[in-house]
């Protein structure tokens, strides 16, 4: 049978384990295929097998296939439709390795600490399932809890979260990255943690679609692109045996869109990346072209909002001044704007930045400065701390649900011309590189990069700053309501 799995040439090959000998009656290690195919017994949640709640884990044609590339592809990239078993394909394979190869440290990452507990879950239970007379003759279990399992052999699974600097610490010799694309720091955590393994370790970074402004759809791209590292495997939803063309359509009948099934459900790992949040954020640039103004340069005397939006290292800032409008109370202006751009090898100077935000809040009357908490906690302590705090009051602005009412404000501003600017160029291109991802009831809306490299940084923060200068404008022509009204009117 022809496999289904496509994928680029592979770029490094991982070495295979030594072939041991068991010490008791089962005779020689089996092969990994034949290790899962014989021995390793899954969840059946959904009745597949007898009723029993498990089932054994016979592999599919595809399974078996990418089954190779886990055991030997040192940098393994697996861009997935749902259901198919991979993870616990992936699952297995660190567990033979633990078993057979001592000294072994597995690090499981997933985007939550409980979905990484999971996969130790699944570790934890194949191993425990496996026959007694098997599990006899290999190493004794000598630690076992929610988030690590030990052998007496040396080798050891640990579950964690994607948080920025998780697994730094270790030296890992299989790294696995479960559900890649929907992690929030997996930037961070791919960079703090592919070192570890740098030395001769394995990467295994495995996940459905999510979009293509995320890492994992990056990596992808560079993989299929021939220029990155990985080895890439795509599998497309008929890859299980069980489903065809009679399934698709049924489940497409459900579903929330088509956009939605082809990301969850792809043949081609085109269909996988085709965009769920399809909408730019502006409907054409034009419009924010419109709202261009003549704007004298801000007084000293003239109330503004300072507001922030970046990363603490590697990633662009953004700082921008909006203000009352200097002829219409009803309307905002772009006062200011200021991206700070690392190059490669050098992260920001943050020793600069702070100077200038410092002359800003000196020279002009800045009420309030307005910041991610998340990202900027840093610098907002250096700004306010002793001996030199500044005397502007420094406000988190929450990337929850105030900024998705805030982006859905700049949105209407826009459109309804109750914004101006200058024309500031770099502030246009991120406005330009942002799409829209709306809420079911499309009240609210997030300001999302169109593709991984895209910059929106400049974008953000004129969202946050415009819903904070506000209140320095007529509070009743901006409250949402007017707002959206006066955006359904105005021409798109």
């Amino acid at each position: 049978m022809r496999s289904i799995i496509s994928g680029s040439h592979a770029r490094l090959r991982f070495p295979s384990p030594p072939v041991r000998r068991a010490v008791a009656s089962s005779g020689a290690m089996l092969p990994l295929a034949d290790f899962i195919d014989q021995h390793v017994i899954i969840d059946d949640a959904q009745d597949h097998g007898d009723g029993g709640g498990t089932m054994p884990f016979r592999l599919w044609p595809a399974q078996r296939a990418l089954l190779a590339d886990v055991e030997h592809e040192r940098l393994l990239l697996i861009l997935k439709a749902r259901q198919l078993g991979i993870s616990w394909l992936v699952c297995a394979a660190a567990l033979w390795r633990c078993l057979y190869q001592p000294g072994r440290v597995v690090l499981a990452f997933s985007k939550g600490q409980d979905e990484a507990n999971e996969l130790l879950r699944r570790i934890s239970v194949m191993y425990a399932r496996l026959p007694p007379e098997l599990r006899a003759a290999l190493p004794a279990v000598t630690k076992e809890n929610t988030e690590e399992i030990a052998w007496a052999n040396g080798s050891r699974i640990k579950s964690m979260p994607a948080t920025r600097s998780a697994g730094r610490t270790f030296t890992a010799s299989l790294a696995i990255l479960d559900e890649a694309a929907f992690m929030s720091y997996a930037t961070e955590l791919y960079t703090a943690m592919k070192p570890t393994i740098d030395a001769g370790g394995q990467l295994i970074v495995l996940s459905t679609a999510n979009g293509r402004a995320n890492l994992f759809a990056d990596l992808c791209a560079r993989a299929q692109a021939g220029t990155g590292r990985f080895a890439f495997r795509f599998l497309p939803w008929q890859a299980r045996p069980d489903r065809d063309a009679a399934w698709y359509a049924a489940t497409e009948a459900d579903a929330v869109d088509s956009a939605h099934m082809r990301q969850e459900y792809p043949a081609t790992p085109e269909e996988a990346f085709e965009a769920t949040e399809v909408a730019t954020f502006l409907p054409s640039i034009a419009l924010w072209d419109a709202c261009r103004d003549a704007l004298p340069p801000l007084g000293p005397h003239e109330p503004c909002i300072l507001a922030l939006d970046g990363a603490e290292s590697n990633d662009t800032f953004a700082s921008l001044l909006v203000s009352a409008h200097p002829r219409d109370a009803q309307r905002l202006a772009v006062r200011y704007v200021r991206g700070y751009v690392p190059t490669r090898g050098a992260p920001l100077d943050f020793d600069a930045i702070e100077a200038d935000l410092r002359d800003l809040v000196a020279r002009f009357a800045v009420r309030e400065l307005a910041y991610d908490p998340f990202l900027l906690g840093q610098l907002i302590r250096r700004l306010t701390s002793s001996p030199r705090p500044i005397p502007t009051p420094c406000v988190p602005f929450p990337q929850g649900v105030q900024r998705l009412e805030a982006d859905k404000g700049l949105l209407d501003a826009i459109v309804s011309r109750r914004i101006a600017h200058d024309g500031d160029a770099a502030l246009r291109q991120h406005l330009a590189n942002a799409n829209r991802k709306v809420d079911g009831e499309g009240r609210r809306l997030r300001i999302v990069k169109r593709t991984y490299a895209d910059k929106i940084d400049l974008a953000v923060a004129l969202s946050m700053g415009a819903q904070r200068a506000a209140a320095l404008v007529d509070h009743a022509a901006w409250s949402p309501a007017a707002l959206a009204a006066l955006s359904r009117e105005a021409p798109v």
